[in-house]
């Protein structure tokens, strides 16, 4: 039997989804309700077997997987929504990620660059490019927010000199 069907979840359940099945599992089946005895001792074989269904289904490579394609599609969508320009709510739906991979990294860089927050964009952008240093895509955005960022500096300074 795998994990999933311990927990009685598809595979494709999410985190919180797998992490409530096993709370009721946990409460029906814990140890400590049960009075001394086989039952108690086989309620202790279960409740393992389902700690270890739960620490496989949240750590296993199934689930990673799936986590890994979902994510996937949420960056796509967002990376539409930066194209619609859509930026504030693009913006918010990279911050419920939990995990920032170089295309997150690089996402998110695109939005404060078109809501012209260079220097922070440089940042995340910077961030990029290191997690994947092959990505021209990357390597471009960077190099075009440092341009934009020199040309706002040259252009502040100039206009500093003028007043004088």
């Amino acid at each position: 039997m795998n994990a999933y069907e311990i927990l009685n979840v598809p595979v494709t359940a999410t985190r919180a989804e797998i992490r409530a099945a096993y709370r009721a599992l946990a409460r029906r089946w814990h140890p400590d309700r049960f009075m001394q005895g086989p039952e108690r001792d086989w309620a202790n074989d279960k409740m393992a077997e389902i700690n270890a269904a739960y620490r496989e289904c949240l750590d296993g490579s199934g689930r990673a997987a799936s986590d890994e394609r979902a994510d996937s599609e949420r960056l796509k969508q967002i990376e539409q929504m930066i194209d619609d320009g859509k930026y504030l709510t693009a913006r918010r739906m990279l911050m419920g990620f939990t995990t920032r991979c170089a295309e997150w990294n690089y996402l998110f860089g695109a939005v404060l660059m078109r809501l012209r927050e260079t220097e922070k964009a440089v940042i995340y952008l910077s961030v990029a490019a290191h997690q994947n240093p092959g990505s021209a895509k990357y390597a471009r955005a960077l190099r075009d927010a440092q341009n934009r960022q020199g040309g706002v500096a040259r252009r502040f300074a100039d206009r500093i000199a003028r007043r004088r």
